[in-house]
């Protein structure tokens, strides 16, 4: 085993690269173990994705890795500015051990670090932010990562000002700039954090542009968006459009983008770009069961159904269990672009151990979707939707007379809505 204490780091790297090599050829010692004495602030896992040396799988068929020397010593500057980059300037290596195995073909690495203390931040203040309503503004400052008393991450600095600026492009800003300042606080160990904005203008939706489609109606990917031409700008909104699009299985690429916004003019071009996907789809599916014997089924859906975006499709089925056929039909702009209808049918044969039960009729489903509120501090709130269904099914059912003798199942034949009284019925 080599143990270097508070040597200079460069003749540490030597002495123990050349017994490495002496033993084999640099890129045939294998790293068996890569450990760290220390870390407190970070974990292992956060310094080793940095790093370029990794110690190999301990299973016989996992990946290998090999010690190199340029890896090796760069990757010891990186742990020191992984730290800096955290908030901890005074982190340095204090030592590191190489240890041989006894046929010197694998080595095991430890690495001492010594954090030291953290630059803190004492206070974080917010200038230019005053377009922004009052409650937005409270929210921002509650919901930003970056929080008084936490070490100086730099990761966290990026990330509060993306979240301040992205806040103001929500709000009708799309120009917004947000800068970062640092300044000393009343003690070495203390930092003041600003966020001064400069809003710019603000902005409406200007003309939208909308490219790549060819049987899908222009139509019928403006009704998706969720923002028009004259409504102040929002950043969340172009990001919402491009999920609705997504949502009818009708492209396999979307992007909504603003364009134009080299002049900052005061209504703002958008593009919709998409590519069209399959609109109609066969699954067919094969297979055997103990209980259902052999099985059939096909499934056919075509999203683009007579034009619009409506949904059609086809189930069949066959197998000593189950078989029928259902059909659904979906109008996703009913009278409004919130109310969607869904009409299905159905006539379906269902033979179970204790009873069987034919279904003929169908459904009839109105459904109203509400806005989905977002913001980026916040995030994504849940849908909400609210149905409507008229249903008009008739059943008939016959209950086998083992299953009518044995009490023991009646109370799973009346939670079922059969009645163990006669043994048949039906009803609408």
């Amino acid at each position: 085993m080599f143990r270097f204490l508070r040597a200079p780091r460069l003749v540490t790297l030597l002495v123990l690269l050349v017994a490495v090599a002496a033993c084999k050829e640099e890129g045939g010692v294998k790293v068996s173990s890569f450990v760290f004495e220390g870390a407190r602030a970070v974990t292992p896992a956060q310094l080793k994705s940095v790093l370029a040396t990794s110690s190999s799988s301990r299973l016989p068929w996992g990946q290998k890795h090999y010690f190199s020397r340029d890896q090796f010593e760069a990757d010891l500057k990186r742990i020191v500015a992984f730290y800096k980059d955290r908030g901890y300037p005074a982190a340095r290596i204090t030592s590191f051990d190489a240890t041989l195995n006894t046929d010197q073909t694998s080595v095991k690495l430890v690495v001492r670090i010594e954090e030291g203390e953290p630059l803190r931040v004492e206070r974080v203040d917010y200038t230019g932010f005053e377009p922004l309503p009052a409650p937005r503004r409270t929210l921002l400052e509650a919901r930003v990562p970056l929080k008084p008393g936490v070490p100086l991450d730099r990761a966290l600095l990026q990330a509060s000002r993306e979240s301040a600026l992205d806040e103001l492009r929500d709000h009708g800003f799309p120009y917004a700039s947000v800068r970062m300042n640092e300044t000393p606080g009343s003690t070495p160990l203390l930092h003041l954090v600003t966020l001064s904005a400069e809003p710019g203008p603000l902005s409406t939706f200007g003309p939208i542009e909308v490219v790549g489609n060819s049987s899908v109606s222009e139509n019928v990917i403006r009704r998706q968006l969720t923002y028009r031409p004259g409504r102040p700008y929002r950043q969340n909104a172009l990001q919402e459009s491009q999920r609705k699009l997504y949502g009818p299985e009708l492209f396999e690429f979307v992007n909504v983008e603003p364009i134009r916004t080299e002049a900052k003019p005061p209504e703002i071009p958008t593009r919709v770009t998409v590519t069209e996907g399959k609109h109609q789809r066969v699954n067919f599916g094969v297979g055997y069961g103990t209980e259902e014997k052999g099985r059939v089924q096909v499934d056919w859906r075509h999203v683009n159904f007579l034009g619009g975006a409506r949904t059609a499709g086809v189930l069949a089925r066959y197998s000593a269990l189950d078989r029928g056929i259902r059909l659904n039909f979906k109008e996703p702009y009913f009278f409004s672009p919130r109310y969607d209808l869904n009409l299905t049918g159905q006539s379906w044969h269902a033979a179970e151990p204790t009873y069987t039960l034919d279904t003929n009729g169908g459904r009839a489903t109105i459904t109203r979707q509400f806005r989905r509120g977002s913001s980026v501090v916040r995030g994504s709130r849940p849908a909400t939707s609210l149905s409507l269904t008229y249903a008009n099914e008739l059943e008939r059912y016959s209950i086998t007379n083992e299953a009518l003798q044995d009490l023991t199942f009646r109370d799973e034949l009346i939670a079922l809505g059969l009645d163990p009284r006669t043994g048949t019925g039906r009803g609408t």
